[in-house]
């Protein structure tokens, strides 16, 4: 290749990881601008969600979930208190862990932009057969049961 031609990638030769990891990231992107608005970053707003579903979560429960270290949920909680979105209160086992809970206005946050996962999927599903996004579904789902 000279500096100026290239030839365009071919997605089905290259590693299955850089094609998942590629795929999360254009799918995020898709989420991230339809978040545009809110202020929220694709981070913020997932943590938003498992907290809404798992009022009372611990932060060493997040990490799993949202896949990051404790200096990151960390920094994540500070910016959710920050802006409103959510509380600690101390843990009633544990008097060195705290439980969080979205407040009012996380909880209303939560629920205007829960949608946004729904919206970037229906344009995935233009693209594909119904049987087709069911199939890559469940096969995203054993890819990430085989290492568990």
């Amino acid at each position: 290749m000279t500096g100026t031609e290239h030839e365009e990638w071919q997605w089905d030769n290259g590693p299955i990881g850089r094609l998942v990891k590629t795929t999360f990231i254009t799918l995020r992107r898709e989420v991230e601008k339809l978040l545009g608005p809110t202020g929220l970053t694709h981070t913020l707003w997932s943590a938003l969600s498992v907290i809404r579903h798992f009022p009372g979560i611990t932060p060493s429960q997040l990490e799993p979930i949202l896949m990051i270290e404790r200096p990151s949920v960390t920094s994540l909680l500070n910016g959710l208190e920050n802006k409103g979105f959510i509380i600690r209160k101390d843990h009633p086992e544990d008097g060195r862990s705290k439980q969080i809970y979205l407040t009012e206005a996380g909880l209303k946050m939560a629920a205007e932009t829960q949608h946004l996962t729904a919206v970037v999927e229906e344009r995935v599903k233009v693209g594909m057969t119904k049987e087709e996004f069911e199939t890559l579904k469940a096969l995203l789902v054993k890819t990430v049961r085989i290492f568990e």
